[in-house]
């Protein structure tokens, strides 16, 4: 689904001259409308973006293909480095993206395991490569390059020689305790082949399961015969079969590992670079794969990633690209990470597949917010290793921007295993003249006449009860970056709304009292409940800014909403602001400021946030970042700490008071640079701003009153 040229906000002419007939008054108005329209966009980008990582990584039902996900992250990201004071630590480019699934135990990681930024030809890993060399001060990397299997990331935890824990990477930080199903897994050694006493004394490895593409013939003939529907794709068989409750069926699927990395170690590292581990792993009994290389040029890697694109059909196995490693492992810990992303490695993915097939219709579905989104009905077809038949059309100026037309024969591309994107329509084979597509006049679930947002594309359902609408508005409301509750999922949710058991948001803490009613339901059994009360229960201690998240008030994302709940403290002083009170808020400017004026204005949402309260959810933020240690400092951090990760030590500082800001200016109070500090540090030091580094910022924290228990 290639991007609308109007998607993207303008940027603001930073730095350029002004007319002279232009007052600076109007162009901080400028400046501000630029940035008003670049956080609606981030927020839009994020919640976007967390929707499909959730179907990818949780459900493994994705929606959307790489490509296109791929061309979400990288706006983002452009929009997040052209405006800093957008940058938060929960967005999806600071962290990976995933999470636990119901019915396995939670894993915390010892050490985050990240994802990896992407490059799609010799241009772009040239980039990558200055970009090291840049930040290292040398240019004699040696690089080893291996297929990147289509498959799930996973642990492994060994101690005293013997395979102790698995789990799966989750969001990177937490994770699914999978030890009993990947014991299945025959290539998996459960015990090493070695003296345990010369072995460290624990140690992680991190690999991929994957599902031969054979395995996955074999098992789709026995389901065919047996009457049952085929599996779409090895890459999500394998996922789903990794995490089925019963072991035997995990057993059944014939899933098979590759080992890529060795990650923690208690004691010394058995080699100092990345093909000396993987060596040593594969003496130990690990499967390694044998098409790993190592070269010492990045025309030499580009080669080599430009030949798989060819020989990739050759394998039993799907990869959708190349990953490239510095080898050096001590030159990986000067490059570190940035956000969700290691600076020493990255992805050449290979281009989407195509394939040409009828576009049956062009159908609409309602969002949480009531814009109403158009998607293509497509005539199945193989592409890209599945076969496909729907994709979003984005909006209105898109379809007609490429004049796509039901009944159009149209090119479709598929990157990865999910939903594919139109690219466009043939048109040498368009019949006759087919009418041109109009969006709806009246909403397709509730029947209410639709209004077009005059500042947008955007058509939308302004009916507050529209039951899809209220559906999706739950899925967010109990999303993780919300109030966190597992469980509400988009077919529970649609089942909640459609049946009468939630008519508003805060009919979700009244469900408890239905407990008979929900029994009768089908699918929904007593220990699903009692998971389902357990997270309501729970989300009510959550901080007024996951609140503020969670009702979903126009424009309010995550930094905003914590902007709100850190200046006013409750929702009691917030729902009393006048509007300018609100926009006084930094970082809050008039449209955000009139859009929270108005929802707290409405005596429906009055009502909503009246009965949430009176279930018993908090309504105030912790008083420790009002007033904290920190308050009014401006602080960067930057490089690899040994004592935090990025997310938690930004955390730190927020919960102290303290503002945590990208980019390193006059105003910003100190740096905190850890291990590979790279250019930030650079930028430090030219403007005499203080450098701190980890041991020197816990001692400013402990003499300011600060202890480690906080």
């Amino acid at each position: 689904m290639a991007k609308s040229a109007d998607s993207r906000p303008p940027k603001p002419a930073r730095g350029a001259s002004a007319p002279a007939t232009t007052t600076q008054a109007e162009e901080h108005e400028d400046e501000l409308r630029a940035l008003q329209a670049a956080r609606g966009r981030v927020d839009a980008l994020r919640t976007q973006i967390r929707d499909h990582d959730y179907k990818y990584y949780v459900l493994a039902q994705p929606e959307i293909g790489d490509s296109q996900y791929d061309a979400l992250m990288r706006e983002l990201r452009e929009l997040e480095e052209e405006f800093p004071e957008l940058l938060s630590p929960d967005s999806p480019t600071q962290r990976v993206a995933g999470q636990a699934a119901e019915g396995f135990a939670v894993v915390e990681h010892r050490e985050p395991m990240l994802s990896l930024s992407n490059v799609f030809d010799r241009e772009e890993l040239f980039a990558w490569e200055k970009r090291m060399v840049r930040l290292a001060e040398r240019d004699d990397f040696t690089l080893v390059c291996e297929p990147k299997i289509d498959g799930l990331a996973i642990s492994l935890v060994y101690r005293d020689g013997r395979f102790e824990r698995g789990a799966t990477r989750g969001d990177g930080f937490r994770g699914e305790d999978i030890t009993q199903n990947l014991r299945t897994i025959r290539t998996l050694p459960l015990v090493l082949d070695a003296d345990p006493d010369t072995l460290p004394a624990a140690f992680e490895v991190r690999g991929e399961v994957y599902m031969s593409k054979a395995e996955f013939v074999r098992l789709n003939e026995q389901r065919a015969e047996a009457g049952e529907q085929l599996y779409m794709n090895p890459r999500n068989t394998a996922a789903g079969s990794l995490r089925q409750l019963d072991s035997r069926i995990t057993a059944s699927r014939r899933l098979n590992l590759f080992v890529y990395q060795l990650g923690w170690v208690e004691g010394e590292r058995p080699a100092s670079t990345h093909s000396g581990s993987i060596e040593w792993l594969k003496s130990l009994g690990f499967p390694t794969n044998p098409l790993t290389e190592i070269f010492h040029s990045t025309g030499e890697v580009s080669l080599f990633c430009e030949a798989w694109v060819e020989r990739r059909e050759t394998l039993d196995y799907e990869i959708d690209g190349v990953v490239v490693k510095v080898d050096d492992i001590t030159t990986q810990r000067v490059l570190g990470a940035v956000g969700r992303e290691p600076r020493w490695a990255t992805a050449w993915k290979f281009p989407a597949e195509q394939a040409v097939t009828r576009l049956r219709e062009i159908q609409v579905s309602v969002g949480r917010t009531g814009v109403l989104t158009p998607f293509a009905v497509l005539e199945p077809v193989f592409v890209g290793g599945a076969t496909v038949s729907m994709a979003t059309l984005h909006n209105l100026d898109h379809i007609r921007e490429l004049d796509i037309r039901a009944g159009d024969d149209v090119i479709v591309q598929r990157a990865g295993d999910v939903i594919p994107q139109v690219v466009g329509p043939v048109l040498a084979r368009r019949k006759g003249d087919p009418p041109v597509f109009e969006m709806p006049s009246e909403c397709p679930v509730c029947g209410t006449a639709v209004h077009k947002d005059p500042e947008q594309a955007a058509y939308y359902c302004p009916n507050r009860n529209c039951p899809t609408k209220l559906a999706r508005q739950i899925e967010h409301f109990t999303s993780r970056g919300a109030l966190d509750i597992e469980g509400f999922g988009e077919q529970r949710s649609a089942m909640l709304v459609e049946q009468g058991f939630v008519t508003s948001l805060a009919d979700l803490y009244d469900l408890p009292a239905r407990r008979e009613e929900l029994l009768a339901v089908e699918k929904i059994g007593e220990k699903t409940l009692d998971a389902l009360f357990e997270g309501l229960e729970r989300s009510k201690q959550q901080p007024l800014h996951r609140l503020l998240i969670a009702l979903g008030i126009r424009h309010v994302g995550s930094e905003t909403a914590r902007a709100l709940a850190l200046n006013f403290g409750s929702m009691e002083a917030l729902r009393n602001a006048s509007l300018e009170e609100i926009q006084s808020v930094p970082d809050v400017g008039p449209i955000v400021a009139e859009a929270v004026h108005q929802y707290f204005q409405d005596p429906e949402y009055q009502a909503q946030v009246d009965r949430l309260a009176a279930a018993g959810l908090r309504m105030d933020e912790d008083v420790s970042a009002r007033g904290g240690i920190l308050e009014g400092l401006s602080i960067v951090a930057t490089g690899s700490l040994e004592q935090w990760s990025r997310n938690q030590v930004e955390e730190l500082i927020k919960r102290l008071g303290g503002k945590v800001s990208g980019a390193v200016s006059r105003k910003t109070s100190f740096v905190l640079a850890g291990e590979g500090g790279g250019s930030k540090r650079d930028k430090a030091e030219a403007l005499g701003v203080e450098i701190l580094d980890e041991d020197e910022f816990i001692q400013r924290l402990r003499d300011l009153g600060w202890s480690e228990g906080e």
